[in-house]
C-alpha cells in the first residue's frame, strides 16, 4: 500500500483547536491518510514548556483519541537532548519503513508561516526537504511567498491566531478556554491545575 502521512509537531503547551483545524486542513487538501502528533521534547528554538512532557503527551493522547486520522508519536519526547526537526522525520520514517516493510510513504510537514521563514535556518533544511513535501499553515489574510530552494504548499487556517500562550494567560487569570481546546483536553488542564502560578 501507499500511505499519505502528515507530521504536525509542536510544544502543544496546551495543544488547542487551531492545531487541530492545521491538521484537517491539511489532511483534506493534501488527501492525507493520517497525521501524526509530535510533541516536542526540548524545542532548541523555543522558549522553556510549561507543562511537563508527560502531561503534553498526555492532552496530545487525549485530541488523537477523539479522531481517527490523528496517531500520536513520542519520537521527540523518547529522544534526549534538543529536538531537531531532521531528527523527528529520520526517525518517523524508520519506524514506519520497520512496521511496514511492504508499503510506501509520502511524508509531509506541516508548518506555521513563521517556521517556515526561519526554515533555512534549521538544521538540514535541504535534507528535510528532500524527504518530505512541506505544507505552510497561514491566516486567510496573510500573503507569503514561495522560497526558492524549499517548495511548499500554502493552505489557509481561520482561527489560527489562536496560541498557547494566550490559552495559559487565560487560564491564569480564571477565564474561560472551552472555545480554544477540546473539551477534554480543558478537562485534564482543570484536572491537573495546568498553567496556574
Amino acid at each position: 500500500m501507499q500511505f499519505r502521512i502528515g507530521i504536525l509537531g509542536g510544544s502543544f503547551d496546551p495543544i488547542h483547536q487551531a492545531h487541530l483545524e492545521a491538521a484537517q486542513i491539511a489532511r483534506e487538501s493534501c488527501v492525507l491518510d493520517f497525521v501524526y502528533l509530535v510533541p516536542a521534547g526540548a524545542p532548541y528554538h523555543r522558549e522553556q514548556v510549561v507543562a511537563s512532557s508527560e502531561q503534553r503527551r498526555a492532552m496530545c493522547e487525549l485530541v488523537a483519541q477523539e479522531h481517527d486520522w490523528l496517531q500520536l508519536s513520542t519520537v521527540d519526547l523518547d529522544r534526549p537532548g534538543s529536538t531537531y526537526t531532521i531528527d523527528t522525520i529520520m526517525d518517523l520514517t524508520q519506524k514506519f519503513t520497520q512496521q511496514h516493510p511492504n508499503d510506501i510513504a509520502e511524508w509531509f510537514l506541516i508548518l506555521g508561516a513563521d517556521a517556515y521563514h526561519s526554515f533555512p535556518q534549521w538544521k538540514d533544511p535541504e535534507g528535510i526537504a528532500q524527504t518530505v513535501r512541506i505544507i505552510v499553515v497561514a491566516r486567510p489574510s496573510e500573503q507569503h511567498e514561495e522560497m526558492e530552494n524549499f517548495p511548499c504548499d500554502f493552505i489557509d487556517v481561520p482561527g489560527w491566531e489562536i496560541s498557547s500562550t494566550e490559552i495559559r494567560f487565560k487560564v491564569e487569570h480564571k477565564e474561560s478556554i472551552a472555545q480554544l481546546v477540546s473539551t477534554k483536553v480543558n478537562e485534564y488542564i482543570q484536572a491537573h491545575t495546568l498553567y496556574i502560578n
